[in-house]
């Protein structure tokens, strides 16, 4: 098996700019890495007045509809950028979220750039399916608020969005790589030797590794695909721990497999 690490992304939607600046503002307040954070909206009201925003050393000056709103968040989060995308319009991001939109602008050929915005959040470890559903969440103006960093950063900034005014809030799972990474080399061992297993026993927890985002699993009547099965009992207490803080899942939360 090969390892590597890796960096996890969480996503949390708001209704309204109010809610969104106070999730960025909680997490600055717990002592969140700022340059880690990315804020992304659409603003209505730049379909009937201009928008957009100069910056002269470290000082910058929005307008528009929302400019008071952006204005306050510059001095919070990393740079931002001003964008007009087709089937969206046009929408300001802050942060290091401004990246992945111009590498997905980049890599759209001509006249073809719908879906740049799900694009940029793939490229930033959004599952697909949910980058969509968040495009699509732009379009209706709400707010996204986003992190991306290690596991510790994101399970840290999980605790506090939860207790937000978020409407949807979802973590980008780690990978099959980023878990196994986790384990020493005599767990690596042990949990080959479960892979090769022709089942695992009923009521044993496991990780499907590539389905990580369904959490903790109970084997109860299904038998799972044993080729990509992480079993708990492959593994020392500390290192599920660990695993379960990486998913950013309490240790409480399984479900059963075929659910």
């Amino acid at each position: 098996m090969t390892t590597s690490t890796t960096e996890d992304s969480i996503v949390a939607v708001y209704e309204s700019h109010t809610g969104a600046e106070a999730a960025i503002k909680a997490l600055q307040q717990a002592g969140v890495d700022m340059k880690k954070l990315s804020i992304v909206a659409r603003d209505f009201h730049t379909e009937e007045h201009a928008l957009g925003f100069y910056t002269s050393g470290d000082r910058v000056k929005f307008w528009g509809g929302r400019g008071a709103f952006w204005g306050s968040l510059w001095g919070v989060l990393f740079g931002g950028a001003f964008f007009f995308i087709p089937a969206i319009g046009p929408i300001v991001v802050m942060g290091p979220f401004v990246a992945w939109i111009v590498s997905a602008l980049e890599g759209a050929a001509l006249g073809g750039i719908a879906g740049v915005l799900a694009a940029a959040l793939t490229s930033a470890g959004v599952p697909k399916d949910s980058a969509v559903k968040y495009e699509v969440e732009v379009k209706a103006g709400k707010f996204l608020v986003l992190a991306h960093g290690t596991s510790e950063l994101i399970g840290k900034a999980r605790a506090i969005l939860g207790n937000t005014a978020a409407s949807h809030l979802s973590t980008s799972y780690g990978t099959r790589e980023s878990i196994l990474n986790l384990l020493s080399d005599d767990e690596v061992a042990s949990v080959s030797t479960a892979e090769a297993a022709p089942r695992l026993s009923d009521a044993d927890e496991y990780l499907d590794l590539e389905r990580l985002e369904e959490g903790v699993l109970t084997a109860q009547g299904t038998n799972p695909i044993m080729g990509r099965v992480l079993a708990r009992k492959a593994v020392h207490d500390a290192t599920w721990t660990k695993i379960l803080t990486q998913l950013a899942a309490p240790p409480s939360s399984t479900k059963r497999s075929g659910e």
